[in-house]
This record gives structure tokens, sequence and C-alpha cells, in this order.
């Protein structure tokens, strides 16, 4: 392994930095997996407090999918903004965001207002689009490509799993023992902590910039930004609000027209318009786009499995929150050698046969969950479903970061890290949507078991096209015969320039 960087003055401080890197990815998937193993007791105090028997089942969409929907969508514009004004200032920033949404989001049952509750796990998103990009870029900043960097991104990968699985049983023991609102609090005391800590253990030199805020200001590119952010957060609104009031609502149809505009507005901006554009061409390859998609895609099933997965064992199998969130520890197991395993296998082997892997496994996830009998034991094919599945949380993640981290220039290190962690978040809240679309007219005329089980059938199509996007990046590399997905600055721009 190489030598310490020698940014870091000791041991002890490089550990600190790699480890609040990682906690920003740690309590990233806590902030999922959090609302999912107690989203029947959060639902059950906002209907006590309304006077309403039960509220509106499908509105546990929004539980999961408001905060990663803000999470992938403004990920777009915080690399950019890590870019710009600095990595450190805008992780820090993220961190005390954090803390003060977590804070309202326990606050909001004194609202009674389940709306609200939905709205301030948006906001608290915001916070985590904010640490999840510039701790990347920071990674990426601090280290040059090689074992070392592969380490630090393994580790990374490894907190996904630690941290979805410390969530659910943190949160499904408070609120079930305690009062769940006490789960968002000791996050945002957790949060507050880390900020403080994040100001004395980044390095301030990292990507300094020479040019003042003022120009800084106009390379944002704010016209594009906002005709992006608009349009994937409509985009994304409506596949999981037409699940809730019906997609006989004028306005659904509406707000998706003109979602697909501003999408296609942005890109044309982008690739046509504006003079700092918030995604620069570079990324714009064949590529690059392949490993996205694959990575989409699969996570994007992974997160109709997730969700689907909490139902199943909360409603039909009729498992008490701890119950439910005990059987994520496979996952927390499994998880960290698989991704401490592809930092070490990514220099020995194609990237692309290491994403094949990943999207087969979020593929094969699905279809066990599909098929697994609603009273047979956890030890059978549920417990098997978490073995397979870590996998491809596990390779995907930290495959992706560590190719594009190497392929971009140091310059855009906060956009690598924004790329993939907006493809991934962006994607669980956006197939979400669509599978609870599928769920709500399946349940018309079939049974709660068969709607959940159609819904899990669009989440093995969506894995499966992620397989054969990754089996044309295999032909790809093939063809190409490059053995690695890193070639130098030189040769990425000359690519570039003939792509």
């Amino acid at each position: 392994m190489e030598p310490r960087p020698a940014i870091f003055k000791s041991g002890i401080h490089e550990v600190s930095l790699v480890t609040l890197v990682c906690l920003a990815q740690f309590l990233t998937q806590s902030g999922i997996t959090m609302s999912l193993s107690t989203m029947n007791k959060v639902l059950d105090s906002f209907a006590s407090f309304s006077g309403d028997s039960q509220i509106d089942d499908s509105k546990k969409v929004w539980f999961m999918g408001s905060f990663a929907l803000t999470v992938g969508t403004f990920i777009l514009l915080s690399g950019k903004l890590g870019d710009l004004f600095g990595l450190k200032l805008v992780f820090c920033i993220g961190w005390f965001w954090v803390a003060i949404w977590s804070l309202i989001t326990g606050l909001s049952i004194y609202s009674h207002s389940i709306i609200f509750f939905i709205i301030s796990r948006a906001f608290q998103g915001i916070g985590f689009a904010l640490l999840l990009p510039c701790g990347m870029g920071i990674l990426g900043s601090v280290y040059q490509n090689g074992d070392r960097k592969n380490f630090a991104f393994g580790s990374l990968g490894a907190s996904g799993p630690t941290g979805a699985t410390i969530g659910a049983i943190m949160a499904a023991i408070i609120g079930q023992k305690a009062w769940w609102p006490w789960a968002f609090w000791v996050l945002a005391i957790v949060s507050f902590a880390l900020g403080v800590l994040s100001i004395f253990a980044i390095p301030a030199n990292l990507n300094a910039k020479s040019h003042t805020a003022k120009e800084a200001w106009e390379q944002l590119d704010v016209c594009g930004s906002i005709v992006g952010i608009v349009g994937l957060i409509l985009f994304n609104f409506v596949w999981n609000q037409g699940s809730v009031v019906g997609w006989s609502e004028p306005y659904i149809i509406t707000l998706l027209v003109v979602s697909v505009l501003l999408i296609v507005l942005f890109f044309y901006l982008q690739l046509n318009v504006a003079k700092h554009p918030l995604l620069p061409k570079s990324i714009f390859t064949i590529r690059i786009g392949l490993v996205l998609a694959c990575v989409g895609l699969g996570w994007g099933s992974f997160g109709i499995w997730q969700y689907y997965y909490w139902n199943i064992i909360l409603n039909l199998r009729h498992y008490t929150p701890i119950e439910g969130s005990l059987t994520y520890i496979p996952i927390f197991v499994f998880g960290i050698i698989a991704s401490l395993v592809v930092s070490v296998i990514i220099a020995r082997t194609k990237p692309s046969y290491i994403i094949c892997f990943a999207t087969t496994c979020f593929m094969v996830g699905c279809i066990m969950l599909s098929v697994t009998p609603i009273h047979q034991s956890y030890f059978q094919i549920t417990m098997g479903q978490m073995f397979i599945l870590c996998w491809g949380m596990d390779m995907s993640f930290p495959a992706a970061s560590i190719l594009l981290s190497d392929y971009l220039p140091d310059s855009n290190q906060g956009m690598a890290g924004s790329l993939v962690a907006t493809v991934v978040n962006y994607s669980v809240s956006l197939f979400l949507g669509m599978a609870t679309t599928v769920e709500v007219e399946t349940l018309k005329h079939a049974s709660v078991l068969e709607s959940y089980h159609a819904a899990i059938y669009l989440g093995i199509g969506v894995a499966g096209l992620g397989v054969l996007f990754s089996a044309v990046f295999i032909v790809l590399q093939l063809n190409d015969g490059s053995g690695t997905f890193s070639p130098s600055y030189d040769e990425k721009e000359n690519e570039w320039e003939s792509s």
C-alpha cells in the first residue's frame, strides 16, 4: 500500500477524516431504514392525533420517498457547490443542516400533520445531499489512484449496510420501547457533534480556489440548476403522488408533461447554452453513461425490494419493529465483507464484471422475495436474500465511485461523488413511486400479497434491464481491449473530444 498522503498529520488524523466521510454514508442509509422500521408507529401516532381511525396507508411511501428524493435531486447541485466553494465548507454545512431538520422532523409530531412530517423528511434529505458528494470528493482529492484510495472507498461502501442495519435497529428500539421522535432527535445530536469534529479534522486547503465568491457564483449555472432540480423533483413527485391520489387527477398528468419538458430543457442547456454547465461535457461518454445506468437500475430495484420487504414482514408476517430490524443483521456482516472485497479486486479485474455481478444480485434478490412464502421460516429464502443483495449494494456503489473518481479530473471530484450518489438515491425514490402505482392498481382486483408481488415484479424487470446494460458494458471493454477503466487524463481528454 502507498505511503500516507502528506496532508495528514498522523494516522489518527487519516482515520478520523475517512471515518467522518463514512459516517455521512452510514447516516444516509440510516435515514432511510429508520423510517421503514417505524413506519406503522409513525402512521398510527398521526392517526390518533387527527382523530381518524386510520390515515391513508399509501402515504407511507413518502416516509422513505421524500427523503430519497431530495438526497438524489439536490446532490446534483451540491457536488458543484463543493467544487466551487470548497468541499470542507459544504461538508460542514451539511452536518448542521441535518442536525436542524432532524430536530424539526421529531418535533413534527406536535404539528399533528403527517404532511409536515413528510416535508421535514424532505428537508432532512437536503443535508445529506450536501454531505455525500463532498465527502466522496474529499476522498478523491486526498488520495491518488491506488490501493489506499480503493480501501478508503471500500470502507465508504461498507458504511451503507452497517448504517441501514444500525439505523433500523436503533429506530425500532426507540419507536417500540419509547417514542419514535427520539430517533430523529438522537440523529440531530450526533450530526451536530460530527459537524463540529469536521471543522477540525478536515484540512482547510482541499480543492482551494483562487476565484472570489462572486466569480464562483457566476460559474454555478443558476438557471440550469433551477431547471434541472425542479424538473427532477416534479417527475419524481408525479410517480409517488400518482399512487396516492390516483392518475385520473388532472394535475398529475399536467405535472408529468411539465417535468419531462424541463428535464429535456435542462440537458439542452447543459450541452448547448451554459458557459459553466452543472454537468460538464466530459461526463457525456458511453462508458460513464452505462455505469450510471447500471447503478441506477440496480439500486432502483433495491429500493422496491426494501420497501416491500418491510411491508411484508410488518403487515403480513406481523413482526414487531425490533424483530424486523434484526433481520437486517446478515446485510451488516456480509455487506462489510463485500465492500472490502471490491476494494481489492477493483484493480485486478474489469470493472464491467463487477457491475454486471452486482446488478445480477439485485435481480436475484427481487426474484427471491417474489417467491418467498409468507409463513416460511426467516432462515430459509428470506435470509438468503440478505446474503445475495448485500453483494449488489456493496459492490456497485464503491466500484462506481472509484471508476468515476478515477475517470474525472481533480477539479470535478465533487461532481464525481455527486453523480453516483444522485443516481443511487434518485433511482430509489423514482422506481419506488412506479412500484407503488403498480401496487395500487393491482390491489383494485387482487389481494394485498398479490399487489405486493406485482410491484416486486417491476423491480425484477428494472434490475434485469440493468443486467442487460452491464452486458453491453462488458462487450465495449472486450472490444477495446482495456483491462481497466482508468486511462490517463490525456487519454480521457482525447476521448471526450472525439465523443
